[in-house]
């Protein structure tokens, strides 16, 4: 959960960075006597980028994962000297502080994933007018307020996943559900869409698409839902579950009914919450972010726009290391494949 932080305190910070037009003179209280800056430093090497990395939160596997991408990415570059700031718990306005420190710090890029994208656009957008190249990654910055956006998985990637996972589960073919999240959204009719596109290819010709449920953002959602479906379908085949919670409350629907095995669930997931469906075969696998790649990426992203590699603008273009050709699309937003994480993997990502 964020901490409460105004605007009116994000505004103290502009002013403290001298870009918020703030009068001291306004304050008849004396000034507190200023806290150390806790922003790490970053190391200053003739030739070498300097480029700061803002996380939510330590200690998170999650955000652990990412770290370690960007390491590879840095090191494989080679000229570039990165540092990582994080709060202990959730607290935007000690992710404005990190910000606040990089951009005196006169780092050529900061890449982040902001708690709360609205409140820290302000002073993203002021690191960018002094010439930082500020990328968002995971969470997205609005797009006035970054240079650019790196997103674990587009629609186009999770509909991808999703047909050859259906079609390598139930190869036989048979009658499949999807469930969707609200109508409007990523989760819903544009993700239904863009999944119904890659359904016409003619490899997918023995899977029937029986029904569309809307509405599943939640794991008792995915519950009845599922529950729903197979009552109606006696014969149902698979179902395609798009958000993380409901298909948690999908398996766990086919699992109590003993069809694990028999009725195929996949869809999108988290690996730490679906231990137990994967354990009990109710999901044999399943697409997710690849925290790993999603900081690799990152960096590589940050290190060629800084250096002027890649250019801020649709359709710009940049090999970035093992992940090979990448380009920016529409506002700016570079979306990685996503992961299929399944029996002889998981127990590497399950805690993610």
């Amino acid at each position: 959960m964020t901490d409460i932080f105004s605007r009116r305190q994000i505004v103290t910070l502009l002013g403290g960075m001298g870009l918020a037009g703030i009068s001291s003179t306004a304050w008849s209280a004396p000034k507190p006597k200023p806290k150390p800056d806790p922003t790490p430093e970053v190391p200053t090497v003739p030739g070498n980028l300097r480029i700061g990395v803002v996380l939510p939160v330590q200690d998170d596997p999650f955000y652990k994962a990412c770290v370690a991408g960007a390491e590879e990415a840095v090191k494989q570059i080679g000229t570039v000297d990165m540092v990582v700031a994080a709060p202990q718990t959730r607290l935007v306005r000690e992710q404005a502080v990190f910000i606040n420190g990089f951009v005196k710090q006169k780092v050529d890029a900061v890449v982040i994933s902001p708690i709360d994208a609205g409140l820290l656009a302000p002073l993203c957008k002021r690191a960018m007018i002094r010439g930082i190249k500020v990328i968002s990654f995971d969470q997205p910055l609005p797009a006035s307020s970054r240079t650019a956006h790196v997103e674990g998985v587009s629609n186009r990637g999770k509909a991808e996943s999703f047909l050859k996972m259906l079609s390598n589960d139930a190869k036989d073919g048979g009658d499949i559900v999807i469930l969707a999240g609200a109508r409007t959204g990523q989760n819903g009719q544009t993700l239904v869409s863009d999944t119904l596109q890659q359904w016409l290819k003619p490899a997918y010709g023995k899977l029937k698409l029986a029904d569309t449920l809307f509405g599943n953002d939640s794991e008792k959602a995915g519950y009845d839902a599922a529950d729903f479906a197979l009552r109606q379908r006696p014969n149902l085949k698979g179902l395609l579950v798009f958000s993380p919670a409901a298909l948690v409350g999908a398996a766990q629907c086919v699992s109590d009914k003993g069809l694990a095995g028999k009725v195929f669930v996949t869809g999108f997931g988290r690996p730490a919450a679906l231990k137990a469906a994967m354990a009990a075969q109710a999901v044999e696998c399943f697409a997710t972010t690849n925290p790993v790649d999603l900081g690799y990426g990152a960096l590589e992203i940050a290190s060629a726009l800084a250096r002027n590699t890649l250019t801020a603008s649709a359709g710009s273009m940049v090999t970035a290391g093992r992940l090979g050709q990448i380009s920016l699309g529409e506002n700016n937003v570079v979306a990685l494949p996503p992961f299929v994480v399944d029996a002889k993997n998981f127990d590497k990502y399950a805690d993610l």
